[in-house]
This record gives structure tokens, C-alpha cells and sequence, in this order.
């Protein structure tokens, strides 16, 4: 009897180039982040407070917003390897351009540098989508995609606790140069690896304007925009001002607050990849599932967290959350090129995107400012917990 081989077969060079778009994805994950690490700091030296240091943390965001979507039709007519080596480059320029701010102390400098990387982490992010949606097939695709989103989160993991280490020898303005310098040392993977993979659309399917449109007509890419945008609101919260509540609440040092807070993004390796190989493997390719399911159990981990008053049982919590909140953060990317041709991907993916980073952008500055408002750090769950059962809600309405 025959034998039929029913392995997955992967294009020649889709894999190395995975290894490198993670890498990359890790080292700008980092530089993102890594203001949050150093967040008092920041504010001493700027002499701000909690809502304007916000800014800082979620200017890529702004910018991401503001230009994603036109970014993501772009990029569905043009190379989009050559786009993503552009945009790393932009990432260096940014770094160096923050490094320089914060030795001077100028605020507003930074904060345009911070808004200037976001212009190329949407590129980063939609392009490689893109280029990994065509490099694997589809019965891997929503795996592939999972795993490279690992690697921005655990770039936060290194940057929340590599931050305050780096900034005690050398101060705070280099974390910023640091990891935007390492992210260039991905580009030999980006330029050389994926050379057989597909980066460039089919002239002959160029989308047309009413292409476009129906993207923005079509009410399940809105309901997936929607699911992006908490779970992503969820997120930041978590990355944005739980180093300040650890500290704050269980009097820890800096450091220690940041590594232990780093916790919540490494359990991305786990969580990300496992939502996609659920949806692949357990649910045959269905992603509403593995959405409720991340959702429903968020909002079980933000109660429990709430009620966490010593750091052990916390931390218990905040790894917990890490692996409720991201399980769906790959998922998302592939669940919406279900509803949309295949020649507007890269639009589909920028407008979900746009929709997530706003959620990004908002729920820092959200938190902020309740904490100044109500004076207490507790009503960060009062706002997570009211984000989960919004998400839990949505992902029951959901289309499959």
C-alpha cells in the first residue's frame, strides 16, 4: 500500500525568512516599548505627568493611525520586501533621532521621533503579513502569521527589563538607540531569505478603487476591527502602566518591576502560537473560537487580578493574563483575509491594524487619566474588566 506524505510543504527560503521577520519584529518590539521600562525616569527628567508621559509610549501609535491605512494600499501594489528594508532603516533614523532628544531633554523632539517609527512599524507590520500570508499555505498560514507576532511582544518582554538595566549604566536615552540599532542587523534575512517568496502583487490583479471600497463596506471586517481594537486596548494597559502599579502597590525597585512585569508579553511564544495552531489544527481553520475563548477567560483573569494584593499571587495573574489576552493576536490577521479578496490583503490587514493601534493608542492615555482622576491604580481593572466583557460580547456576534 502507498503511503501519502501529508506534511505541510514550505516554499525554499519561507522558513529562514520567518526566523529573520521575528527577529526583526523582537528588536522593534523593544525599542517600542521600552519608555514604559523607564517611565519614571522619563517623567523626572521631562518634569511631566502620568497623562503627557503617555504620549510618549503610544506616539508610534498616533502616527500608525494617521497613515496605516493609505500605507496598506500601497503596499498592495508595490514590493513589499524593498518596503520593509526602507522602513527598518526609518527605525535607525527614528532611534538615533530620540537618543539625541532625551539627552537634551526636549520633549517635543522626542515625541516627534516616536511618531516618525510609527510610520515604520505599520510598514513592518503589513508587509510582513503580506509576504508570510503568500510564503506559507493556507493550512500553516494562520501558524506562521502567529509566530511572527511573537516576536514584537516578546521584544516588549526585553525591552520592560533590559530598559531600567540599561538605563542605571548608561541612562534612559539609550535604550531608545539600542534596540533601534539592533533591529538593522535583521536586514541580510529580510534582503536574501525570502528572494524565492513572493513579495510583489500580480500586475494584472491590481485593485481597483471599488475593490478598495468594498474592503471598508464590508461589516465583517468591521466586526474583526472591532475585536482588534479591544484586544489590543486590553494589551497596552497591561504593558503601559502595570511596571508603575507593581512598583507602586508592592514597593518594588524599578527593575525588579520590570522584570517582572515582562512576564505578561514573553508568554507570547506560548499563547500567540498556540491560538494559531488551535484555529489550524483543533477548530480546522475557524478562528471565532480561539476569539471567545481568549476574551472570556481575560475577563476571569482580570477579576481575580483585581483581588491580588501580594506579589506572588499577582504575578500568578499577570502571567495568566499574558496567555488569555494573546492568544487571538495572530489569529486576527488571517480571520480577516477570509471576508476580502486576495488581491486587497495588505488594505484588510492596515485597516484592522489602524483600528488595533488606536486601541493602543487610547487605553494608556485612558488609564492615565482615571488614575489621576479617581487618585487610585485600581480602576485599571475597573477598565480592563469592562474591555473583556465588550470583547467576549463581540466575538459571540461574530461571522466565521
Amino acid at each position: 500500500m502507498t503511503q501519502v506524505d501529508d506534511r505541510i510543504q514550505y516554499p525554499q527560503g519561507s522558513v529562514a525568512l520567518l526566523i529573520g521577520m521575528w527577529l526583526m519584529w523582537l528588536f522593534v518590539g523593544a525599542y517600542i516599548i521600552v519608555p514604559a521600562s523607564v517611565l519614571s525616569l522619563l517623567m523626572t527628567d521631562f518634569g511631566i505627568g502620568e497623562t503627557a508621559a503617555s504620549w510618549i509610549l503610544t506616539a508610534p501609535q498616533v502616527s500608525a493611525v494617521l497613515i496605516g491605512i493609505p500605507v496598506g494600499i500601497y503596499l498592495d501594489r508595490t514590493n513589499n520586501r524593498v518596503m520593509m528594508a526602507a522602513a527598518i532603516g526609518l527605525i535607525l533614523v527614528a532611534s538615533i533621532w530620540g537618543w539625541v532628544a532625551g539627552i537634551n531633554n526636549d520633549y517635543w523632539s522626542l515625541f516627534v521621533s516616536r511618531l516618525l517609527s510609527g510610520l515604520a512599524i505599520v510598514t513592518i507590520w503589513v508587509a510582513g503579513t503580506n509576504i508570510l500570508s503568500s510564503a506559507f499555505p493556507p493550512e500553516a498560514r494562520s501558524t506562521a502569521v502567529s509566530i511572527y507576532t511573537t516576536g514584537y511582544p516578546l521584544g516588549y518582554a526585553i525591552g520592560q527589563y533590559a530598559g531600567p538595566q540599561i538605563a542605571t549604566e548608561y541612562g534612559w536615552p539609550t535604550t531608545l538607540l539600542v534596540f533601534g540599532s539592533l533591529a538593522v542587523t535583521t536586514l541580510p534575512f529580510i534582503i536574501f531569505a525570502g528572494q524565492t517568496v513572493t513579495a510583489s502583487p500580480d500586475a494584472s490583479h491590481t485593485p481597483t478603487r471599488s475593490d478598495v471600497f468594498r474592503v471598508f463596506l464590508d461589516r465583517n471586517v468591521w466586526v474583526v476591527c472591532l475585536v482588534s481594537f479591544t484586544i489590543y486596548s486590553l494589551y497596552m494597559v497591561f504593558n503601559s502602566w502595570m511596571p508603575t502599579y507593581t512598583s507602586t502597590m508592592f514597593d518594588l525597585s524599578l527593575a525588579k518591576s520590570g522584570l517582572f512585569v515582562s512576564l505578561f508579553p514573553a508568554t507570547a511564544i506560548l499563547s500567540r502560537t498556540g491560538g494559531g495552531i488551535l484555529s489550524d489544527r483543533v477548530f480546522n481553520q475557524r478562528k471565532r473560537p480561539v476569539l471567545f475563548v481568549s476574551f472570556l477567560t481575560t475577563t476571569i483573569v482580570v477579576l481575580y487580578l483585581s483581588g491580588a494584593d501580594i506579589p506572588s499571587t499577582f504575578l500568578v495573574g499577570l502571567v495568566a493574563a499574558g496567555l488569555t489576552i494573546q492568544l487571538q493576536m495572530g489569529v486576527i490577521y488571517t480571520y480577516v483575509q477570509n471576508f476580502v479578496d486576495d488581491n486587497v490583503v495588505g488594505t484588510a490587514v492596515a485597516v484592522i491594524s489602524v483600528v488595533g493601534w488606536l486601541g493602543e493608542f487610547v487605553s494608556p492615555v485612558i488609564t492615565g487619566a482615571l488614575i489621576e482622576w479617581t487618585g487610585e491604580y485600581s480602576s485599571i481593572f475597573v477598565y480592563t474588566g469592562v474591555l473583556g466583557v465588550i470583547g467576549t460580547l463581540v466575538a459571540l456576534l461574530a461571522s466565521e
